[in-house]
């Protein structure tokens, strides 16, 4: 194996060195031109992807960051005017791993700064440690949330107090997020829950929340209460909900739909109770009887009384004609009855935000596509039309009449019943892409070329030349002798050293000759051989 490379390795040198030089230049161009496009497929297709770590922060956080970044040899870049990090995907979870451990870019107080404490440090003074702790460890919470780059909170723990009569007063927070994005109210709600979850004596309704705008995303005192962007958040999922519905009914029939609602929703509180009595008897204008209570009284009077009143009457009593003064009797009765009834008790609250189907309303744009293909038409344009001379005369769009099933089909399915409907027929114009190369397209391309240009040239230049038999010109003795006549020796003395000498000249001569010109000798031998193969 040693061997054959050493070989191939002595056959491509000499096959180098025996090339004129113009083709040497050719070849290194070419292999130039094959490296470079192999380091620029290799630089594209291989460079590494960033990510962002940090966005939109302030320059005392982007100073830490990078520091940390820098002193273990992470690169990263710096855009939207130093505001944002940007580092190879592959570096982003060693680097918040090290942010982390050192508590950057934020929340730099940690319990052993709480804890830390002298012979001078009173209750109150580490009660107020804890807290600023408490807001850093919730600040770096809410920081690590999708969608808010930066917090702020402010927590109000009064101080409880020993007194018996004392009452505990409420804790409260305030808490002010930089968004990245708009963040729903679900969120800002789990916010406000996972603050009070985490603070002692915190409840929800004592909880605000801001944006860095001063907008209000949170108000505890209105919890449970349905605000104005709640009215309108309803609004808004309710005509969603009436969209979708209606682009699904209409879509298979339709190339584009636009769908414009206006739901009407009632937001008025209304909670009724009413009573309904019913008589359990049918043949009576009276119940049944509940309770019963009956008195009978009498009396009688002997004698006759003297005049009422704590005084004696000065003057004279009239006197008037009466029956027997002497006795007299009183009899009577009372009778009290409670009746009942079927009594039916009903309590409505109406619930609010439902939609108001009688005065909503929906108007809907309906548009069917007619197709003009410029592969398919433009050979059938009249002789002296162009495709753009066509376009302009079919331009127009023609209104469309709506069947009835389809204006009844969007009226059950959106249950309303003012419903709108227009319809459009628009051309559309398809016309000849034209192929077009962008620059970076031709880069596959050269390089196929140049690889196939280099190999055609190795084959061309290293494979081997079959042998080609040269008929030369038929030598006779004459010329054999002639040669061997220009290279005799001067005669020796001794005529048996001269006959020895001459052979062995004679053989190195012929040894010579056969050496420079084979290709005379094998003429030679094979005009010898057809002259006794034709005798």
């Amino acid at each position: 194996m040693r061997e054959t490379i050493t070989q191939v390795s002595n056959n491509l040198t000499e096959k180098w060195t025996n090339l004129p030089q113009k083709q040497k230049i050719l070849i290194g161009v070419g292999a130039g031109v094959i490296f470079i496009a192999i380091v620029i497929s290799t630089f594209i297709f291989t460079r590494p992807q960033t990510a962002i770590l940090y966005q939109n922060i302030d320059m005392e956080a982007i100073s830490q960051i990078t520091q940390v970044l820098e002193d273990q040899n992470i690169d990263y870049t710096l855009i939207d005017d130093g505001r944002t990090i940007e580092l190879n995907e592959a570096d982003i979870n060693n680097a918040k791993i090290l942010l982390t451990r050192e508590n950057i870019p934020k929340g730099t107080y940690t319990f052993y700064d709480a804890i830390s404490t002298n012979m001078t440090t009173t209750e109150s003074e580490k009660q107020t440690r804890l807290l600023y702790l408490k807001q850093v460890d919730l600040e770096n919470i809410l920081m690590d949330m999708g969608g808010i780059s930066n917090a702020t909170v402010q927590l109000n723990v009064p101080e409880e107090k020993n007194s018996f009569l004392a009452s505990k007063v409420q804790s409260s927070a305030s808490v002010v997020l930089t968004l990245q994005r708009q963040i729903g109210d679900e969120q800002i709600e789990g916010i406000a829950r996972l603050i009070a979850t985490a603070v002692d004596n915190l409840k929800v309704e004592n909880i605000t929340i801001l944006d860095s705008d001063s907008n209000v995303l949170f108000s505890g005192d209105t919890i449970g209460e349905i605000t104005t962007t709640d009215q309108q958040n309803l609004k808004n999922n309710a005509e969603q909900d009436i969209v979708k519905k209606i682009t699904a009914l209409l879509s298979p029939i339709y190339d584009e739909v636009a769908i414009s609602p206006n739901l009407i929703l009632d937001f008025d509180y209304l909670e009724q109770t009413s009573k309904i009595y019913n008589n359990p008897l049918t043949d009576s204008t009276k119940g049944f009887i509940n309770q019963e209570s009956t008195t009978n009284y009498d009396a009688t009077n002997i004698g006759q009384g003297a005049t009422p009143g704590m005084d004696p009457n000065l003057e004279p009593v009239p006197e008037y004609v009466m029956g027997n003064e002497n006795t007299g009797e009183y009899a009577g009765q009372t009778a009290d009855y409670n009746y009942i009834y079927d009594e039916t008790i009903s309590n409505q609250i109406k619930n609010l935000g439902s939609i108001d189907y009688v005065n909503s309303s929906i108007a809907i744009n309906v548009t069917k596509y007619k197709v003009y293909d410029q592969n398919l038409l433009e050979d059938t344009l009249p002789e002296g039309q162009t495709w753009e001379q066509f376009k302009l005369a079919n331009e127009e769009t023609i209104p469309l009449i709506i069947d009835d099933v389809t204006i009844d089909a969007v009226k059950k399915g959106a249950g309303l019943e003012n419903v709108a409907i227009m319809g459009y027929e628009k051309p559309y114009f398809i016309d000849k892409e034209p192929f077009k190369l962008a620059p970076e397209d031709f880069i596959p391309y050269i390089i196929l070329l140049a690889l196939g240009g280099i190999i055609v040239m190795v084959m061309i230049k290293f494979k081997k030349p079959e042998e080609e038999v040269e008929t030369e010109d038929e030598l006779n003795l004459d010329d054999i002798i002639q040669v061997l006549e220009e290279e005799e020796v001067p005669e020796e003395d001794s005529l048996q050293d001269i006959e020895l000498k001459e052979v062995l000249e004679t053989k190195e001569k012929i040894d010579k000759f056969i050496d420079e010109k084979p290709e005379a000798v094998a003429g030679l031998l094979r005009n010898w051989l057809e002259e006794d193969w034709g005798d």
